[in-house]
């Protein structure tokens, strides 16, 4: 694999360096994350938990991959996931409805005078 760099910024607020570069991967399917990591670690003399890999998007037609990552000072800070909340709703009993029988069932009464 051959990388090379199209932009690399520093980031200072954030304590990281951001990168853009060109993979070209002649022969070979699109790399994986892990070997991706390796080569930056290895280019950058740094260790796999400091790189963030954020996307790995291969040129339709040619062996050639766009990938942009992230190189931290500290390491790559933990996404807190939200948690659900598990509500518990009380369940009402449901109310069995009876139907009554037929002749029992009374039709509503027509007041004088009502057409039909």
């Amino acid at each position: 694999m051959k990388m090379d760099v199209t932009e690399e910024k520093k980031n200072t607020f954030f304590k990281r360096t951001d990168l853009i570069f060109t993979l070209d991967h002649t022969g070979q399917p699109t790399p994986k994350v892990e070997d991706v990591k390796k080569e930056i670690t290895e280019k950058f003399k740094t260790t796999p938990d400091k790189v963030e890999i954020i996307y790995i998007l291969t040129h339709a037609g040619d062996a050639k991959s766009r990938v942009k990552s992230r190189i931290w000072e500290e390491g790559v800070p933990v996404k807190k996931v939200k948690e659900k909340k598990e509500t518990k709703t009380e369940e009402k009993p449901k109310e069995e409805v009876k139907e009554k029988p037929k002749d029992e069932q009374k039709l509503p009464e027509k007041k004088e005078g009502e057409k039909k």
